[in-house]
């Protein structure tokens, strides 16, 4: 059900989107407003507590984003609680996204690095990443020191890995795959 929800909701606001020409927008704005749902433990609470009424929901929305959030996301989150559907928000949006990526031709790559990248360094792989696969590259790049050098690439559901610590496993398991005659140690 999680699913069809999140088609049928994330549609209509595609529709709405396309028609007033403003995806990326809107885009960004769920994007900012999901951030904060996830970061604040009590808008978390009010927005998919069970026993809130939708009214009041939409109350305590109003008062806190009425004049932050696009008016248009702020009228689709109105929509989503009162059909009691704001518990398939993550869902509705990512779905959201994954239509905006088709028709903007974006391709979101991870990019995961022991240090933090320098954006000149970002902006080219973005920009060759771009070139060969002739899509539009949104780059997110995670520091995690464990790869100790290289770079991991997630693009969709490949991963390209590049790490140090990768090339280091494959060789650890080459020496463990050769023979002990063949070392010369009898």
């Amino acid at each position: 059900m999680r699913n069809e929800v999140a088609s049928k909701y994330s549609r209509a606001l595609f529709s709405l989107g396309k028609e007033k020409d403003n995806l990326m927008e809107l885009k960004e704005a769920l994007a900012e407003f999901w951030q904060l749902v996830e970061e604040n433990e009590d808008l978390k609470q009010v927005l998919f507590h069970q026993r809130i009424l939708a009214e009041e929901k939409e109350n305590i929305i109003k008062k806190l984003f009425a004049e932050e959030l696009h008016q248009d996301v702020l009228h689709f989150i109105y929509i989503l609680i009162e059909k009691r559907r704001e518990y398939h928000l993550e869902s509705i949006i990512s779905s959201f996204n994954k239509h905006v990526d088709k028709e903007e031709n974006i391709l979101n790559v991870e990019v995961t690095s022991a240090v933090k990248m320098q954006n000149a360094s970002l902006n080219k792989l973005k920009d060759r990443l771009k070139e060969i696969l002739d899509k539009n590259i949104y780059i997110n790049n995670i520091v995690n020191e464990n790869i100790i050098g290289g770079l991991v690439l997630k693009v969709e559901d490949y991963i390209i890995d590049g790490s140090l610590t990768f090339e280091l496993n494959n060789l650890e398991q080459k020496i463990k795959g050769i023979p002990v005659s063949k070392l010369g140690v009898n």
